[in-house]
Parts: structure tokens; sequence; C-alpha cells
């Protein structure tokens, strides 16, 4: 199994560390954490935010690749896993309300709707993982991850 775990440093990507760490640890999974800067100078401190993020992954026996790039973020998601094969995209987001249709931030709902491969959202903190409900529209690509691994 091959796991994105998208970050761009700030504290709602945290979700996305940890939860992806918990996935992809005991799946043993090749992952890659893949950093979005939206200004080129913002690159330096990305990967050092990164760096420390890592930490975490590696604590839970996680092998993985950094990279860092520049650009727009659905933009830089979608042209790198049109690039490159993965079975599941983990993204960080802030929480933005219960109600209404943008119950995570547009930008989120844009990644979803973009890409290819599944994406799991990763909303608030999750320290460990015991049951999780998997909800899905049906997609090929869905059915396949969770006939896998599930």
């Amino acid at each position: 199994m091959k796991i994105l775990i998208c970050s761009d440093g700030t504290p709602a990507a945290e979700s996305a560390i940890e939860l992806g760490g918990l996935l992809a640890g005991p799946l043993k999974a090749e992952t890659t954490l893949f950093g979005i800067a939206e200004k080129p100078q913002d690159e330096g401190p990305l990967r050092e935010a990164l760096e420390k993020q890592a930490q975490l992954l590696r604590s839970q026996n996680v092998a993985l690749d950094i990279i860092v790039h520049a650009g727009e973020p659905v933009r830089q998601i979608l042209d790198w896993t049109s690039k490159a094969s993965y079975d599941l995209v983990v993204i960080g987001a802030r929480w933005t309300g219960a109600t209404g249709y943008y119950w995570r931030s547009e930008k989120t709902y844009e990644v979803i709707k973009a890409i290819q491969p599944p994406v799991l959202v990763a909303i608030g903190e999750c320290k460990h993982l015991e049951r999780f409900l998997v909800c899905t529209g049906g997609s090929r690509g869905f059915r396949d991850v969770v006939a896998c691994h599930g």
C-alpha cells in the first residue's frame, strides 16, 4: 500500500500526520510526506516543520520520503497524484462547523473532487485507532482500498 500524507506545516496538518501514521505503521505502507508551500520562500521553513512531523511518523515505525513543492495546494496535490500512484491520500482540515455543505474547508472539498485516489480527511486529534467507520459513495477506487485492507 502507498500512502501520501499532505502537510502545509500548520496545526490542521498535524491531524493528518497523526492519523496517517496510525494507518501507515501497521500496514507497513510506503509513505510520502508531501509538503506544499504556497510561496517559494516558505519552502525552507516548511521543510523544517516536515522534519519535525516526520519524527512522529518514524516513532510509529513509518519509513517515509519527504517531498516539498511550492505552489497552489490543490494544483500541487493533483499534479503529484497524477505522476505517482497512491492507494490513499491523507489531508488535514480545520473544523468549520457541523452544518452546511462545506463542513470542511472549500480547498479540502476541491482536493476530494480533483484527485483520483481516495482521500481521508483528518479533523481533530486521533492518538489511537480501535474502530472506525468507512463511508463511501461506492467509487471503484475506494472499494478496492477497503477490500484489500479492511
